[in-house]
């Protein structure tokens, strides 16, 4: 017991600790190796300190607590469990964007020649 009536290395009585909780967000690319099926996933990842320099990491998927994100994935398509995991922004996407028509190249020129954009 310490002189305040607690324990010893605990806080003294009416002083709490604080822990650091916050949260992010996660996108994640999954491919199919088997079928090359490809989709998104989104987590909601919640970050806590211990006070003693440790970090704890859970995720969360439409509410529900889940395994990270890299592992024990499923393709939906096919059921394969070869599927490969990669953060949001450094997935390869499926669709390629149109190429601009000409008169749209030039209205954007015309626009930055009169710094409009």
């Amino acid at each position: 017991m310490n002189r305040a009536g607690g324990v010893a290395g605990a806080p003294p009585w009416g002083v709490r600790t604080v822990q650091d909780v916050w949260s992010t967000h996660e996108a994640w690319v999954y491919e199919c190796v088997h079928c090359e099926h490809i989709w998104n996933e989104q987590f909601e990842v919640r970050h806590s300190d211990d006070g003693h320099s440790h970090d704890g990491v859970a995720y969360e998927r439409h509410g529900q607590r889940c395994m990270t994100p890299w592992s024990d994935h499923v393709c939906p398509r096919c059921g394969a469990q070869n599927v490969k995991a990669v953060a949001g922004a450094f997935g390869r996407h499926p669709i390629v964007p149109e190429a601009r028509r000409g008169n749209e190249l030039e209205l954007v020129f015309r626009l930055r020649r009169l710094h409009a954009w």
